[in-house]
């Protein structure tokens, strides 16, 4: 399963789209709070997440991840359309700027999910 925690519908719904597409369950959740809510339930296989979320920040979230026993090893994708953040920013696994190519996000996504 992979969390796309993203408030812009459009961009949400063409990464669910794309995503189950290739196979990948996907919960697509639109702020921090529908985040908190489903992440309470089951962790993710992987976090695609958003920076700027409409009642939170994606790298405040990334680092409470980090900082829980059980989700410290949650790989974890950062997008933002602001290239001065930077996966450092929060310890996350990898960072894309917006926009991006969907190819080359699917191979992030598989590097991680299929370590050898």
């Amino acid at each position: 399963m992979i969390y796309v925690v993203e408030d812009n519908p459009d961009i949400g719904s063409i990464l669910e789209y794309f995503l189950t597409g290739e196979g990948f369950q996907v919960n697509l959740l639109p702020t921090a709070t529908d985040f908190k809510q489903a992440v309470n339930q089951s962790l993710p296989d992987l976090l695609l997440m958003d920076v700027m979320l409409p009642d939170g920040n994606g790298i405040e979230l990334c680092h409470q991840l980090r900082a829980a026993g059980q989700s410290k090893h949650l790989p974890i994708i950062m997008m933002s359309a602001n290239t001065d953040v930077t996966a450092s920013h929060c310890d996350a696994d990898e960072f894309i700027s917006k926009p991006f190519d969907l190819f080359s996000l699917l191979e992030k996504i598989r590097q991680h999910l299929y370590v050898t």
